[in-house]
C-alpha cells in the first residue's frame, strides 16, 4: 500500500493540492480513466469544507492493488451534518454516494473516507505476471 499525506491544507491551497495529487496518482498508477470520478468526489468534499470554513484539513491518499481511498481529517469542525443528511437536499452527499464505492465517517465525525474500487498498475502488473506463468506452464 502506498500512502500520500497532505497536511495543514488551507483555503488557498486545498483544492489545487488535492487535485494535483489525484492527477499524479492517476498517471503513476495507470488509472487515468478514473480521473473524472476521483476529482469530482474530491470536489464535493472540498466544496463542503470550504463552504463551512472547516479548514485546515489533512488528506491521506491510499493506493492499493484494487482500490484508492481519500481520507479527509478535520482539525476544526465535523462532518456530522454532511453524514446525517440522507435526503436529496444534501446534493454533495448524494453525488458522493453515486461516485464512491464506500463512504465511512469516524465515530466523532471528524474524518471522512471515500473509497473507490479501481484496478491500479500494481494489480495490472500482477495479472500480467500471472498470465505469463500460466502460459509458460501450459506449454509443457
Amino acid at each position: 500500500m502506498i500512502e500520500i499525506l497532505l497536511t495543514d491544507l488551507k483555503e488557498d491551497n486545498f483544492y489545487e493540492e488535492t487535485l494535483g495529487t489525484i492527477e499524479r496518482i492517476c498517471d503513476d498508477y495507470s488509472i487515468e480513466n478514473h480521473f473524472g470520478t476521483l476529482s469530482m468526489a474530491n470536489q464535493m468534499v472540498c466544496d463542503y469544507l470550504m463552504s463551512h470554513s472547516f479548514l485546515p484539513v489533512d488528506v491521506t491518499f491510499r493506493i492499493d492493488n484494487a482500490e484508492v481511498s481519500f481520507e479527509y481529517s478535520l482539525q476544526n469542525g465535523d462532518f456530522k451534518f454532511f453524514a446525517q443528511s440522507e435526503s436529496n437536499e444534501n446534493t454533495a452527499l448524494f453525488v458522493l454516494n453515486q461516485l464512491a464505492d464506500e463512504i465511512m465517517f469516524s465515530t466523532d465525525y471528524d474524518v471522512i473516507t471515500t473509497t473507490f474500487h479501481v484496478k491500479t498498475k500494481f494489480a495490472i502488473q500482477r495479472a500480467v505476471q500471472r498470465e505469463r506463468v500460466i502460459s509458460h506452464f501450459a506449454n509443457f
